[in-house]
């Protein structure tokens, strides 16, 4: 009876963990193949989805997947990164 409590509680706590962990993702379909201008920030998907991509999120807010083994996708992500490492982060209240 206490094994199976025990199991029971188990099960249920890892059930609740994995629906609020941060595991959910969203993963790119396919890749856009032209350059974009204006990225401000951008992040990479998962080793989880099928297709390796950085996401690009622009001054006006569009979202496009890019592939990130293209040479300006590259100039893009090390000109971000610099720009990043650079700026102090600011708190914002």
């Amino acid at each position: 009876m206490k094994t199976l409590i025990a199991l029971t509680a188990l099960v249920l706590i890892v059930a609740v963990n994995a629906q609020y962990s941060p595991t959910t993702t969203e993963c790119c379909e396919k890749h856009y193949l032209y350059p974009i201008r204006r990225v401000v920030s951008y992040i990479t998907t998962s080793s989880r989805c099928h297709l390796k991509a950085h996401v690009f999120t622009t001054v006006a807010g569009k979202v496009w997947c890019v592939n990130p083994d293209l040479d300006w996708v590259q100039k893009i992500v090390t000109k971000l990164d610099e720009n990043t490492a650079a700026t102090p982060t600011k708190l914002w209240f």
